[in-house]
């Protein structure tokens, strides 16, 4: 048993609440696959390990990923006989903790199956409340894993120190807390760059009907800075592809429609992107981008990740889903976006950004916000799958 684990079992106190659920928990059926088990000690690691999961699944042959410790699961918490019935339905191949809070039972159950066992994105993980103090606890909790996967050299350092060789510390670094951009045609993306011809672009990003006027009102501004400007508008609806165009061309513009398989020529002036396709071509083309539906009440705005990911600078109005506003006013206090206030201000952020020096800059720090964390996100999945082919190559 692990140091200092009986006498922490000896304070604990049972919730009958606890105690039924875990007693319907177990009548569950099993998986069809052993998965990998990734479990967030604390509520901020869970986007960690969600992003982690993606990536792992995206590996071929990739074993299936259990995620708890969101709200929506909780995974057994820290009852014992909760945790054993967990893990007697579940089969885990391995299992991936992050957080600070070293949940002692988990730890020492998943041990005595000899279940590989894993604490990722770590910076000073400890035992629980006022059991970090009691001597030699956390260094046998820390020690019950396979590996320890650090945030930074600092943690890297202090770890090594604690577990003094009993078990691999690595330096992996801050894993991602975004997922990765979406992917699109790379033969389509090529063929319209060269359509293009370094042509300044920017894009309407899933426009409703309420913004369409106002949004090519912003682009005959912005084209008084820059008179090769290209706006590609994607509609929220699709069917509304050819409203915006009638609406583009009343006001004097030369249009194309993606759905009527119209080419981008030297003289289009506005393109509509209306054929359903996924963001991923038109974000990549882009320069610019505005989150369609943030300048009115009560429409839905898409995710500014997958823009910021693909290098595009950000303009987006005061109109933002709760999930979304952190990464907003993140993306706004770098540089990497500007949030406009009114209909009007649309134009001038567009001229301001169209700047080379100041687009490029607003592009690389939202850039630089969303991909952060991705390549160790990758690298770790890839060790973890590596490890779960050398030890379990051979077994059920």
């Amino acid at each position: 048993m692990i140091a200092g684990l009986r006498a922490y079992r000896l304070r604990q106190r049972r919730s009958p609440a606890v105690a039924a659920a875990s007693a319907d928990d177990a009548a569950l059926p099993r998986r069809a696959r052993r998965p990998i088990w990734l479990h967030a000690s604390e509520p901020g690691e869970h986007d960690v390990l969600k992003v982690l999961a993606g990536q792992i699944a995206d590996f071929a042959d990739a074993p299936d990923c259990l995620l708890t410790g969101g709200s929506g699961n909780p995974g057994p918490g820290d009852d014992p006989v909760a945790i054993e019935q967990f893990l007697t339905r579940e089969q885990p191949l391995a299992v991936v903790l992050a957080g600070a809070l070293l949940p002692p039972n988990l730890i020492e159950h998943v041990q005595a199956r000899g279940i590989g066992l894993f604490l990722v994105n770590a910076l000073g993980p400890a035992a629980p409340g006022h059991w970090r103090f009691w001597p030699g606890f956390t260094r046998a909790l820390l020690c019950a894993f396979t590996q320890i996967h650090v945030r930074n050299a600092s943690a890297e350092a202090s770890l090594k120190a604690l577990v003094r060789g009993a078990v691999p510390v690595l330096n992996s670094g801050a894993l991602a807390r975004f997922p990765p951009a979406p992917g699109c045609n790379h033969s389509e993306l090529e063929a319209m760059r060269q359509a293009l011809a370094n042509r300044p672009v920017w894009f309407a990003y899933s426009l409703p009907a309420a913004e369409v006027e106002l949004a090519i009102q912003a682009h005959a501004q912005a084209l008084r800075r820059s008179h090769r400007l290209l706006m590609i508008a994607a509609p929220r609806d699709p069917r509304d592809g050819e409203g915006i165009a009638a609406t583009a061309s009343a006001m004097g513009f030369v249009c194309a429609r993606r759905s009527l398989d119209e080419e981008i020529t030297a003289t289009t002036q506005v393109y509509v992107a209306d054929a359903e396709d996924e963001p991923g071509l038109f974000l990549r083309l882009s320069q610019i981008s505005y989150l369609g539906g943030s300048l009115s009440r009560d429409l839905p705005t898409p995710g500014p990740l997958a823009a910021a990911a693909l290098g595009s600078a950000l303009i987006f109005g005061p109109q933002a889903s709760a999930e979304d506003r952190g990464f907003l006013e993140q993306l706004r206090r770098s540089g990497g976006g500007r949030r406009i206030g009114s209909a009007g201000d649309l134009g001038n952020a567009l001229g301001a950004l169209l700047s080379p020096e100041v687009g490029a800059d607003a592009a690389l720090k939202a850039w630089t916000l969303a991909t952060e964390g991705s390549d160790a996100t990758y690298h770790l999945a890839r060790g973890l799958c590596d490890w779960l082919k050398l030890h379990h190559a051979e077994r059920p």
